[in-house]
């Protein structure tokens, strides 16, 4: 499991349109295998208990709030306490147990796989509902002086579909946690109906999707269904190893279908402004999408006949039946390195976040095991991982000195994690001491780049040399061609210094000799340019090196605009620490229109966002649709005539790219020759990224081309860099459309004008980034019932700030946590000491261990 989590706030009727009719009809096939639309469990912290199914009235009454557990005939069905009645309440929240794609191929293929799929999905799902049950909470008291406390009783759904969205097999189940759970009083009133902490359901996504992959990865009959087969699974991934290589052409034709289907709503709401579609045109659509995607095939109508067409695909793919496997480990819980398993969970949890709480060190442990490769009990596996969940917590340093820390919040570090912050903040108090370090901050459009430029300038006239390092290879080709210096990626220079770090996030560093064009001198201006982008581990390697050679540092950034991925906040740092060194540029020069200008400082500080969203929309710089289908037309629309097009989510961006590609198909001014690995079709006039750097090809991470010509596979691409050849299997791999990006592939980027999706991924940081990407005109796009619905839309992005800023500013999230949710109900226990490390004064030694053997 790698997916996400929704929070269905709305009519309890939607929810069951959506699990009744909001999904592939492939899936009509199978309504024979079961009654009803939902399965029923109620769980305490002891036990899961499996309750009747539920038909399409009595789900929507669960939905709603009412307690389904009486007797249908008494059609009285008492409400769960006081409900909310409105649209927007909060009614279940969702997480989705799947596996990859191959593992659903392995089913289509062989029954009895698809048997032991079905039961080690539906155990994983249990163990997820009584993990939940176990560690859920509710909040009771006055507003403004709430506390946690635990459930006694939660109560979950569980739907079970086979194939996606396209008709393609993919074998999952969508759990769902009612909002109203069942709490003690403690007192002679007995238990009573309150609403979930969803905030905390949240905040365990690490753990359910850890517990949900290893129970599946680890389950003896599943395991051993694959292994007569012939199927091994890749420990790392999880795929199935001898289906891996199909799974692009069943993705692409997911996509055709998926493509036609919203081709053919968005073409009906513009014809039918204001209405919504109803079950049977979603039913229609789904069909013609089918038949246009295989116009060879004959639309399938029944569950059997589907999965021969399944089978047919694959053979025709040049699929053929491995020989059966040899028997599988057992993991023995004595052999296991439990020393070494806390060691690489910490490492792991480290490697991308300055804080953590249990149930994140219960997915990291959960992950450990399944990739061990080994088949085990379920009830041994589960003892397992919470013995080594609670040896991590422990090994775990906690940032603050309170024993009523909510369970959620994320309050616990390392002793590595935090001797890399104080060794920055070190390194950075006395550079400042010693004037040896520049810091420059400024706006989107503020001129950076050119202060840069004239930096260079006066260093060459003073007989200096100015190296420029950015946070990937891109950024600093870009750096290179506006500044003129020489600029690298900071991982390129780093490792010429001999620096090194394995997949998993642990830092060491040997001998090296670095290539003549990476050594710095005594002087040199080392530049740090998006320093904002800049992760703590590097920000260490850099200014250790920067100490060694003597040089001269400049950190260049802007704390407003997209941060580091992972443990971040070193421009921060700089600017706290090195205050008298730090030089703010006045004024934004970007954007032709000087109003526009004055609204993006507005939106670089959060300062009013009504008012700046009134402004933006009598300007005509806010759209707002009706539904998604449509915005994603539109914003496909100006994407396929070369207009910067942003979106927040990969998934977002897939279908903006699906639709613009299919647009310039249709007039002509592109085809398809190539089928990646991800099921993308693409080919000659169409616009495309390279998505891994590769010196050999001479191209960089999220690099734009336009395709010129195609050979067996092998591209010729054009850029701003020149004309490449990319090799086919770099092709398959590491090619994907690039008519829209994220805002992480925008940042740095100007362009005449952009188009911006707005939602609820998008936080305060990239809203800045992406509308201030355009020299002419930004246009955000939201999809709203009403323009006061688009507006509090627009105040909410600017009101969260989800940027990992460091260790220290993690204890002050903590605390802003607790504060806001409320504690969690004392106990009489002993109250934690704050770690020495918090003394900023001097660092804490910082420690590796070797590694981990099962």
């Amino acid at each position: 499991m790698h997916g996400g989590m929704k929070i269905y706030r709305g009519a309890a009727a939607a929810a069951r349109h959506y699990v009744e009719a909001d999904r592939s009809r492939a899936d009509d096939y199978y309504l024979a295998e079961g009654s009803g639309v939902a399965m029923h469990f109620a769980a305490t912290p002891n036990s899961v208990e499996p309750r009747a199914d539920m038909d399409g009235e009595t789900y929507e009454r669960w939905v709603a709030g009412y307690d389904v557990g009486f007797d249908k005939l008494d059609q009285r069905m008492p409400p769960k306490g006081r409900l909310r009645k409105d649209d927007k309440g909060v009614r279940f929240v969702e997480v989705t147990v799947n596996g990859p794609k191959t593992w659903s191929l392995a089913a289509a293929l062989h029954p009895e796989i698809a048997e032991a799929y079905d039961a080690a999905q539906m155990a994983a799902a249990e163990e997820i509902i009584g993990w939940l049950a176990s560690h859920a909470t509710t909040r009771v008291g006055p507003r403004g002086n709430q506390v946690q406390i635990p459930v006694e009783q939660i109560e979950a759904a569980v739907v079970r579909h086979f194939t996606s969205r396209a008709g393609d097999p993919h074998r999952h189940l969508h759990l769902q946690i009612n909002a109203r759970v069942l709490v003690s009083t403690g007192s002679t009133t007995g238990s009573v109906w309150r609403g979930l902490h969803t905030v905390g359901v949240r905040d365990s996504l690490e753990a359910i999707n850890g517990i949900g992959h290893a129970a599946v990865m680890t389950n003896p009959g599943f395991r051993e269904a694959l292994a007569r087969r012939g199927f091994m699974l890749d420990a790392d991934t999880g795929e199935v190893v001898e289906l891996a290589p199909y799974t692009g052409a069943f993705s692409a034709r997911a996509k055709q279908i998926e493509a036609n289907v919203d081709t053919y709503e968005a073409e009906w709401r513009s014809e039918h402004p204001g209405e919504e579609p109803g079950p049977a045109l979603r039913q229609a659509w789904d069909r013609r999408a089918w038949a246009d995607a295989r116009p060879d095939k004959v639309v399938p109508t029944n569950g059997e006949e589907l999965r021969h067409r399944w089978m047919e695909e694959l053979h025709e793919l040049g699929y053929v039946s491995p020989a059966p496997g040899a028997p599988l480990p057992v993991l023995r819980t004595g052999a296991v390195d439990r020393d070494g398993v806390v060691e690489l969970a910490l490492v792991r949890l480290g490697s991308r976040r300055s804080a953590w709480n249990a149930a994140d060190a219960r997915g990291e442990v959960e992950r450990i095991i399944a990739s061990g490769g080994g088949v085990v009990d379920r009830a041994v596996r589960r003892e397992l991982a919470e013995d080594l969940t609670a040896r991590v917590v422990a090994a775990s340093r906690p940032l603050l000195p309170r024993s009523d820390v909510p369970e959620h919040v994320r309050s616990f570090t390392s002793v590595d994690v935090l001797a890399v912050e104080h060794e920055i903040v070190d390194r950075l108090a006395t550079r400042a001491q010693a004037k040896t370090i520049t810091v420059i901050e400024g706006a989107a459009g503020a001129g950076k780049t050119a202060r840069l430029a004239e930096t260079r300038e006066r260093a060459i006239a003073a007989g200096r040399r100015m190296v420029v390092v950015t946070p990937t290879l891109k950024a600093a080709q870009v750096a290179e061609g506006a500044i003129g210096a020489a600029s690298y990626s900071a991982a390129w220079l780093l490792h010429q210094h001999g620096f090194r770090w394995d997949e998993d996030g642990r830092w060491s560093r040997g001998d090296s000799v670095p290539d003549v064009s990476a050594r710095l001198r005594r002087g040199d201006l080392l530049v740090v340019d998006e320093a904002g982008m800049v992760d703590q581990d590097t920000a260490r390697a850099l200014l250790r090196l920067a100490d060694e050679t003597k040089a001269l540092v400049i950190l260049v950034g802007d704390r407003h605009q997209l941060p580091a991925v992972g443990r971040g906040g070193v421009l921060d740092l700089a600017i706290r620490y090195a205050p008298d060194r730090v030089q703010q540029l006045d004024g934004v020069r970007r954007f032709k229109d000087l109003r526009y200008a004055e609204l993006s400082v507005r939106m670089r500080t959060g300062t009013a966002p009504g008012e700046v969203f009134d402004e933006l929309l009598a300007r005509g710089e806010i759209v707002i649709h009706a539904s998604d289908v449509e915005r994603t037309r539109r914003l496909a629309a100006e994407a396929s005539v070369g207009k910067l097009v942003v979106a927040d989510t990969r998934e977002q961006v897939g279908r903006v790219n699906a639709f613009a590609h299919r647009i310039r198909k249709a007039t002509g001014e592109a085809d398809e020759q190539v089928l990646t690995a991800a099921g993308e079709r693409l080919g000659v006039g169409d616009t495309i990224a390279t998505r891994r750097n590769d010196r050999d090809a001479g191209v960089a991470n999220r690099e734009l081309w336009t395709v010129v010509s195609c050979d067996r596979g092998a591209l010729t691409v054009r850029g701003e860099a020149g004309t490449r050849v990319l090799p086919p299997d770099y092709v398959r791999r590491d090619v994907e459309l690039a008519y829209a990006t994220t805002a992480y592939g925008a940042q740095g980027a100007t362009v005449t004008e952009s188009h911006v999706l707005v939602g609820e991924h998008t936080g305060a940081a990239s809203a800045y980034v992406v509308m201030t990407r355009g020299r002419e005109r930004n246009v955000a796009h939201l999809v709203a019932e009403s323009v006061e619905d688009a507006r509090k839309q627009w105040c909410d992005v600017f009101g969260r700030d989800r940027a990992d800023l460091g260790p220290a500013h993690a204890r002050e999230a903590a605390v802003e946590a607790i504060e806001r949710y409320g504690p969690k109900a004392r106990r009489h226990r002993p109250v934690p000491s704050l770690p020495p490390e918090f003394d900023h004064r001097r660092p804490a030694p910082s420690s590796s261990g070797p590694g981990i053997g099962f």
